[in-house]
């Protein structure tokens, strides 16, 4: 009867220590898994700011003209530059010697 108690008492050691160390492993598992989320989630945070970075420096630039208003000039070097519009009655000359 002596052994049978000591044997129990080692089982019931040993199931508590396989069950600690699955506890452990898995807890480990869901460190790292949570550790991996974090960092991805951090990157998307920097693009995400990078982002509104860019934005907020577009919506300065706007507001500055918008202060300063839309004048002809500026109508038509917007029209030139970014439309690649021109005036009645203009010339465009192609420079064939770059080519």
């Amino acid at each position: 009867m002596f052994k049978f108690k000591t044997n129990r008492k080692k089982f019931k050691k040993l199931i508590f220590r396989l069950l600690f160390v699955v506890f452990a492993m898995w807890l480990v598992f869901n460190l790292v898994g949570v550790q991996t989320s974090i960092s991805k989630k951090s990157q998307e945070l920097n693009a995400l700011k990078e982002k509104v970075k860019t934005q907020a420096q577009k919506n300065e630039l706007l507001q500055r003209q918008l202060d300063f208003g839309i004048t002809d000039e500026y109508i038509a070097k917007v029209a030139r530059e970014k439309l690649n519009l021109l005036f009645p009655l203009e010339r465009v000359f192609i420079d064939v010697a770059k080519e």
